[in-house]
Order: C-alpha cells, then structure tokens, then sequence
C-alpha cells in the first residue's frame, strides 16, 4: 500500500512504474526538479517520520510536493531532490516491454 510522510516528502509507492514515468519525462526535458509531483492517497497512507524514515529512499525514488487526500491539500516543503535520470540498471525486462518510450530512449 503507498503511503506518504508528509514532512519531508517521502512517498512510497510500490510497483516502480511511476518513478520510470517520472524519469522519462526528465530524460527528455519535460520536467525538472523544480516542477511540483502531486499524489493522491487516503488520509489513513499519511504516515510519521519513524514509520518512513529518510533512509528508506531509493536513488530513483520520487519526494512529493503535494498530497491530496479526500479531506485536505497538503504542501510537503520537501529538500529531498528528486531523480534527474532513468536508473537504467533497474529496468526490469517487464518494464521494457510495457513501457514503449523506454524502448525508443534505449534506442
């Protein structure tokens, strides 16, 4: 289950496909590390910092500027920086074949 710690920006999303999407949109310049990432959770996802601690990030983990739940707006105020690049080596097979623009950037 996704959840958020909303203080610093820390979101856990398991699956790994929205970081891909996330890091093909900076490979090809849509995005930079100052375009705001929203997410959308339930307010029962928004966690503490001891339940998701800084360490728990991975290189191509994505921090959160926005949170939306059903009952608020929350702004995160993250200085966690955010991925510039696709983390090639942690392109599953799976991921080349479903996600057709990883096809065309590998090209």
């Amino acid at each position: 289950i996704p959840c958020c710690q909303v203080s610093s920006g820390i979101n856990a999303e398991y699956g790994g496909y929205g970081e891909v999407e996330y890091g093909i949109l900076r490979e090809v310049g849509v995005v930079d590390d100052k375009t705001p990432v929203a997410t959308i959770l339930h307010d029962v996802q928004i966690v503490d910092n001891e339940d998701l601690p800084l360490t728990s990030l991975s290189c191509h983990d994505v921090p959160v500027d926005i949170v939306c739940t059903p009952t608020r707006v929350l702004r995160t105020k993250t200085r966690i920086p955010k991925p510039a690049k696709i983390f090639w080596d942690l392109i599953s097979d799976t991921m080349m074949d479903d996600i057709g623009a990883l096809k065309e950037l590998k090209a």
